[in-house]
C-alpha cells in the first residue's frame, strides 16, 4: 500500500481499543473485520485508505492517498485516550 508504521501504546483491554477505533465513524467510513480495521474517506472528501491491525503492543497501520487529515485526528484521539504513543516506520 503506502506508508506502514507501528503505533505502540498501553491499553487496558482489547474491547477498550475496539471501542476507540469504532468511534472514528464521524471522520471516516469504518470497516471492521475481527482484529483489522479499514478507514476510508467520507463522501465528498479526498480519497484515502488507512488500515489498522490490532497487535499486543497497539496497532500496525498502512495508509495511502490523502490521509493527512485523518492521521491528525487519529493521533489526537489515540493520544487523548491512551497517553503516550510511539510511532515507528516499518
Amino acid at each position: 500500500m503506502g506508508l506502514r508504521q507501528s503505533f505502540r501504546f498501553q491499553f487496558q483491554s482489547k474491547d477498550e481499543l475496539l471501542s476507540v477505533l469504532r468511534s472514528f465513524s464521524h471522520s471516516a467510513i469504518v470497516t471492521e473485520n475481527i482484529d483489522f480495521f479499514v478507514f476510508s474517506q467520507l463522501a465528498g472528501k479526498p480519497e484515502f485508505t488507512f488500515d489498522c491491525e490490532l497487535v499486543p503492543e497497539g496497532l500496525k497501520c498502512d495508509r495511502s492517498g490523502s490521509y493527512f487529515e485523518f492521521l491528525g485526528i487519529f493521533i489526537e484521539v489515540i493520544t487523548g485516550e491512551f497517553g503516550q504513543v510511539e510511532i515507528e516506520d516499518l
